[in-house]
């Protein structure tokens, strides 16, 4: 046997939170990111948000 291995467990380290993550958000292709169709209705692709 190696005398650098031993039998002892090896320990990790304290998990730690993780950073948010900011969702990817796209230009909705239909509007344009103004959130309404031509006519000022509501845009039905990305339902008035702007994003996809």
């Amino acid at each position: 046997m190696r005398p650098d291995l031993t039998d002892e467990a090896i320990t990790s380290p304290v998990p730690q939170p993780l950073p948010p993550i900011a969702p990817k958000r796209w230009i909705c292709c239909h509007c344009g990111g103004a959130g309404l169709d031509s006519y000022g209705e509501i845009c039905l692709h990305c339902e008035g948000l702007g994003f996809c």
